[in-house]
């Protein structure tokens, strides 16, 4: 087939914007190829202008990878700025834990999702010195991997096994000042880890904090020495309406029926983490409608999340 004086001038502004785009970007011809879905050694001939065979359809697929890094740029600029850390009824109640937990005690929070215990613990380490904070995932709850994780925070290289690794933590926390260690989703330690972190808070090198989800005060009872050392328990299972308000404050939500919403949406299970999904879809679609943030904006965007909110 005859290629056209316009599909030839259409071939060859896709080039030129290829062979620019890698020179901006760097890419090689290898990630080039996957993104355009377009093999390698052809791409590659087709940007230096030797490919010797049909090249509409090529310059057809890079034209459709420039869309959609136009529609990723469009809808970044339309994300909403999510705030940062701020203060609540339980972030201030959970930072008192801590600081108290930091002068040589053991404390543990069991808070449900969406109640700002992850956050805290990462604001407070942040803020703080001699603070240490590791998110345990479930795979990770024995002794081995807990104590490489703890050594990473402390910034150190583990050596030797189980018994040297441990000791290595000890020495490490006996050179501090006051410090403390934070163990996030502590509902996934195992018995021996749990006894570890134990034997070093009862050698008097480490304050220690337990923050899980409401089972966890539960699951720790069932170590008698090591319950009897936790002298401050919070559980929550849901934020306090304060809570809420802080959180439509730190997204400047003045409208009193966005706000009055948002304690009905923040009342379920998922918390916080309901309004700040709601908050961010919702001026995602006033924003795409280019109008201002609705009552109707939120209905809307909860009643699309709700259902994966809740199973969440």
């Amino acid at each position: 087939m005859e290629v056209t004086t316009e599909q030839t001038q259409f071939i060859e502004e896709q080039r030129q914007w290829l062979v620019g785009y890698r020179a901006q970007t760097e890419m090689s011809w290898a990630m080039l190829a996957k993104r355009t879905g377009v093999p390698q050694g052809t791409i590659s001939l087709f940007g230096a202008n030797r490919y010797t065979g049909r090249e509409l359809p090529i310059a057809e697929k890079v034209e459709r990878f420039r869309q959609s890094l136009a529609q990723q740029a469009e809808l970044a600029t339309e994300l909403p700025q999510v705030p940062g850390f701020f203060q609540t009824e339980t972030t201030e109640r959970l930072e008192r834990m801590l600081a108290f937990a930091q002068s040589g005690e053991m404390v543990a929070a069991a808070l449900e999702a969406g109640c700002s215990k992850t956050s805290t613990a990462e604001h407070y380490t942040g803020t703080y010195s001699n603070v240490f904070h590791v998110e345990v995932p479930e795979s990770a709850g024995g002794p081995n991997n807990l104590l490489k994780m703890i050594l990473a925070a402390l910034g150190e290289v583990p050596s030797g096994g189980t018994y040297d690794m441990s000791r290595q933590i000890r020495e490490q926390f006996k050179k501090l000042t006051n410090p403390l260690l934070i163990i996030d989703e502590a509902q996934h330690l195992s018995k021996a880890s749990i006894e570890e972190v134990r034997s070093w808070f009862d050698k008097g090198v480490v304050g220690i904090a337990f923050f899980g989800n409401v089972g966890i005060l539960q699951q720790l009872s069932k170590y008698a020495q090591l319950y009897s050392r936790l002298s401050m328990k919070l559980q929550l299972r849901l934020p306090f309406p304060a809570d809420v308000d802080a959180m439509a404050d730190a997204w400047l939500i003045t409208n009193a029926e966005i706000r009055a919403e948002l304690q009905e949406i923040c009342g379920k299970l998922g918390g916080l983490r309901n309004g700040t999904k709601t908050l961010k879809l919702a001026r995602m679609i006033a924003a795409s409608q280019g109008k201002e943030l609705g009552i109707d904006h939120v209905r809307g965007a909860w009643g699309e999340l709700d259902v994966r909110m809740v199973a969440a």
